[in-house]
């Protein structure tokens, strides 16, 4: 069974209700129930699914495990699926996304519109205009000059002439909106190339977005009844449907593989609150509106909310991990790993009556997960007998923990809300950008770190494995030899490469020492809990942790995404336990934490040990920086409580529960946050005391408060509205220059640019005393310098990297490099006329132009092209004639595993210098010493 993705259509709720409920030939009555056309109308491939349609995945997943099963149960075959270009495509499930709303004239173009009954791809035009049998308007296509007008009466009210030229007009009405579409296709579902489809579920994330798969409606029964999971959902039932509809999507998470774990392997203790007092700010409802002071109140920490402890010899091949993110139906949990069998041996429990807790285990020795009711969700609907009853061993691997890709996991990417809310002066910031320069300045003058940056493999050689990217590429050739660090396009990748990482820079992605750990809490205690030992006394001890890839003693920075405001910075001080060490299996990444009697949960934006990750930062200037300030702003703290909202087990409830979800503020707070806390601290540096900026200070802990509420939506209603809260702020902090332009941080330009939506007409993005504006400045001033300017160099063409010794004029074939070079061209034409199509969705342009490249390239790797001929083509991509398919032609090339091409390689390799490290070296990269050596033994792979 086949454990990759599977390509899935993506169709808009409009396109579906349209194609549904076209006008017919009467004498065709068969012709309505096919609904959606996914397939080729005409040419070559009519008949045959049109697989650029398929822009979604579902992922490998428990579900698609189980929906593969039914199908052969169902059908009795097993054509769940089809291959298609190395791609595996199903029609079994569509992604429906709710994009627009149904007008009386739909534009399906940017100058055609069609009667909403009408089926474009039906209808004929005649001098601009599709008219019916009975003389109505059916189709229009304006901007085009008309011939022989027609009268204003058959234009009607939407369209007129001007100029000759068919126009329409603004405000056409509407017949269904997007939430009308949603509640029709909730109820009634749709038909889809023959097939009935209904709807099935929606994640949490694609719920954020308005998106919910529908499954063919044979299939819907038998998936609904396992999804279930022994529970009995009647139609119109009373229930907390936000909770439903996001606990039984857990089993669509992305798997990379499955576990066994029996039934008689769990345990199954209480979770523990840790209460106490804290000076907090405490977000409230007040008349209708969120209300953020300075309190003193009880604030409630569920110490191992998410997480479950399981013996490491449950991990079997992935026993070298620290922790699993298991999924199953109703269960979600952060699996640690734990020496739990050697916890029983030591603490003497011999007998499963010394236990704390329900399992249906006859051994003491069958205990090896130890969970609580925050991780079996099946407990707010049912017993947990009745899940064990019903529960199937196999459970999902979603992940486990890894390294950053930074030099080997030891560097992390800081970000801009972090930066942001540190106080940072002008020459702070200068200090703290100056190992990123330094590494800038190296990527442009030595080609060994630029191969290090790619990740050049030393001992690798030259493989046939085909190369996607400019990176494989460009990593393949720098192991040719020193000859290609003088082409262009060596020149080209660098140029480009340090760009980016500049722009990276320019959004506050700064390398630092430190990496992100996934948080585990107080696992000693969760033990002693198993054992009914546990009285509520922290291991670890208020404002401590425990990781082994920082040194002991040591205060950190941590910071958690979602990262707002000023008291997200977390400083706890790194300390050693012996008792952890014994019975818990850490790596480098997961990290112990004490939630006991303080609020560092509420301080990482409320987080949970579902597999939630902090970024934990050992640099000293950004520590020096935040103890600045961390003790003196309080925590935000949420005492906004959600719904106890009941809803009926409807259609029309599942499609307003989903238009709810879909209407989505994260973006816009996060925003609006980083643009308040900038304008804070241009306020507190140039002198304005913090009591006039406490008002200030405590909307941007209420934004805090209001994404936390706004990433819960899909599991929980709450009783405001974000988008009026969003509102009432920005007007209150809105901004404006002498010309009524709204005035935004000066960084927030460049990030403007980079997200498609810089706007100088309405928006000026002005300089603040903040660290993320200087951080601009000190790039600027950077780029202007002559700092690691590599010297001129005479280019080299392409060619002289390959050994000219098995070049022999006589044995080029001219036919094939006209072929090659004939297809390349065809390919780019192919692949802009797709880009220009206004018809198509940006993914299906995407999809569609990705298997154009990829028929070319299977061309050419079908091709035998000897030395000579592939000599004499990349020659001719250093000439004008051919300078638009360079990049093409070289990228083909490594495309397909092209034998010859790559035995070429192979004969042309030399000895190349690269990076090793060494204490001794004097090249430093971000604190790490490395020395340059030339490669001795440089493998040739046949």
């Amino acid at each position: 069974m086949s454990n990759k993705n599977i390509d899935i259509l993506s169709i808009d709720a409009k396109d579906l209700y349209i194609s549904n409920h076209y006008l017919y030939d009467p004498a065709d009555p068969g012709q309505e129930r096919d609904g959606y056309c996914i397939r080729y109308r005409s040419g070559p491939d009519e008949g045959k699914i049109n697989t650029s349609r398929f822009i979604n995945s579902l992922d490998y997943s428990l579900d698609l495990i189980k929906l593969r099963q039914v199908y052969q149960k169902v059908y009795r075959n097993k054509k769940f699926s089809f291959m298609q270009n190395g791609h595996e495509y199903t029609t079994r499930v569509i992604n429906v996304t709710f994009k627009y709303s149904n007008k009386e004239f739909n534009r399906v173009r940017r100058d055609i519109y069609v009667r909403s009954g009408y089926d474009f791809n039906r209808l004929t035009f005649t001098d601009n205009i599709c008219l019916d049998d009975e003389g109505k308007l059916a189709a229009i296509r304006t901007g085009c000059e008309a011939a022989s007008p027609a009268p204003a009466s058959v234009l009607g009210k939407y369209f007129y002439l001007e100029d000759g030229v068919y126009k329409a007009k603004e405000h056409i009405p509407t017949f269904h909106t997007v939430a009308q579409l949603r509640e029709i296709l909730y109820r009634e579902g749709f038909w889809c190339d023959g097939l009935h489809y209904v709807r099935f579920k929606r994640s949490s994330g694609s719920a954020r977005v308005g998106k919910c798969l529908f499954i063919d409606e044979r299939l819907y029964r038998q998936m609904h009844q396992w999804e279930c999971c022994g529970l009995k959902v009647k139609e119109g039932q009373v229930m907390d449907l936000a909770a439903w509809e996001s606990y039984i999507s857990l089993t669509s998470s992305s798997i990379i593989g499955t576990l066994e774990i029996r039934p008689e392997n769990i345990l199954l203790t209480d979770d523990y609150t840790s209460a106490f007092q804290d000076r907090v700010l405490e977000t409230v409802m007040e008349d209708g509106w969120l209300n953020t002071h300075e309190t003193n109140c009880q604030v409630s920490n569920s110490i191992f909310d998410g997480q479950s402890l399981m013996d490491i010899s449950l991990f079997g091949p992935y026993e070298d991990k620290g922790m699993l993110l298991l999924r199953n139906r109703f269960f979600k949990s952060c699996c640690f790993n734990a020496n739990i069998q050697q916890w029983f041996r030591d603490m003497g429990i011999t007998e499963i009556s010394q236990l704390n807790g329900r399992t249906c285990a006859s051994s003491i020795k069958d205990i090896l997960l130890i969970t609580t009711p925050s991780s079996i969700k099946y407990l707010k609907f049912g017993s947990f007998e009745q899940w064990l009853d019903n529960l199937e061993p196999s459970f999902g691997i979603v992940k486990y923990e890894k390294p950053t890709p930074f030099f080997g996991g030891r560097l992390v990417q800081a970000h801009y809300q972090l930066l942001n809310t540190l106080q940072m002066d002008y020459e702070t910031t200068g200090r703290f950008l100056e190992p990123s320069f330094d590494y800038l300045t190296q990527l442009k003058t030595n080609p060994a770190v630029l191969r290090r940056h790619i990740r050049y493999p030393e001992e690798s050689g030259i493989t046939d494995e085909s190369l996607n990217t400019k990176n494989d590429i460009t990593y393949r050739l720098l192991g040719i030899n020193e000859e290609f660090c003088r082409t262009k396009y060596y020149i080209d990748f660098r140029t480009e490469l340090v760009r980016s990482l500049v722009t990276n820079m320019r959004m506050g992605h700064i390398l630092v020492k430190g990496n992100y750990s996934t948080m585990l809490g107080n696992p000693i205690e969760m033990l002693k809990q198993s054992i009914g030992t546990f009285d509520g006394t922290s291991e670890l001890g208020t404002g401590n942790i425990h990781s082994r890839n920082f040194p002991y003693d040591k205060v950190l920075l941590g910071s958690r995404s979602p990262h707002v405001t000023i008291s997200n910075i977390w400083m706890p001080v790194n300390r050693d336990n012996e008792m952890i060490e014994r019975y818990i299996n850490l790596t480098k990444e997961i990290v112990c934490i004490n939630s006991i009697g303080e609020s560092v949960l509420d301080r990482l934006s409320r987080a949970d040990f579902d597999s939630d990750t902090v970024m934990l930062i050992d640099n000293d200037i950004l520590i020096e920086a935040a103890e600045k300030n961390y003790r003196r702003f309080a925590v935000p703290v949420n005492h906004v409580a959600a719904d106890k909202r009941t809803r009926q087990f409807t259609a029309s409830e599942k499609a307003d529960l989903d238009i709810r979800t879909s209407v989505n503020k994260i973006g816009e707070i996060i925003n609006l946050s980083q643009e308040l806390n900038s304008l804070f601290w241009d306020k507190l540096n140039h002198g304005e005391p913090y009591e006039k900026l406490e008002n200030l200070y405590c909307d941007i802990c209420q934004l805090d408060i209001m994404s936390g509420i706004e990433i819960d939506k899909a599991k929980k209603e709450y009783p405001i509205d974000n988008g009026l809260e969003l509102r009432k702020l920005k007007e209150k902090y809105e901004r404006t220059d002498s010309s009524g332009r709204r005035i935004k941080p000066n960084f927030f330009g460049y990030i403007a640019r980079q997200k498609g939506y810089y706007d100088t007409d309405k928006k000026v993005y002005m300089r603040h005393d903040t660290t993320m504006d200087y951080i601009q400045k000190h790039i600027n001033s950077y780029q202007r310098s002559r700092s690691g300017r590599p010297g001129r160099t005479e280019l080299l063409p392409l060619a002289s990297v390959l050994n000219k010794d098995m070049y022999n004029c006589r044995e080029v074939s001219s036919r094939q490099i006209s072929r090659i070079l004939d297809l390349i061209t065809q390919t780019r034409a192919e692949i802009n006329a797709i880009y220009a199509d206004e018809f198509m969705e940006p993914e299906e342009k995407y999809t569609a132009a990705r298997e154009a490249r990829l028929r070319c390239n299977e061309f050419l790797g079908s091709m035998k092209i000897n030395p000579s001929t592939v000599i004499r083509l990349l020659t001719l991509c250093d000439t004008k004639e051919q300078a638009a398919n360079y990049r093409t032609i070289v990228t083909a090339l490594f495309s397909y595993p092209n034998a010859d091409f790559f035995q070429l390689l192979r004969c042309s390799q030399k000895p190349v210098p690269y990076l090793y490290e060494n204490s001794g070296g004097d090249i430093i990269l971000y604190g790490i010493h490395f020395a340059q050596e030339i490669q001795k033994n440089t493998k040739m792979r046949p």
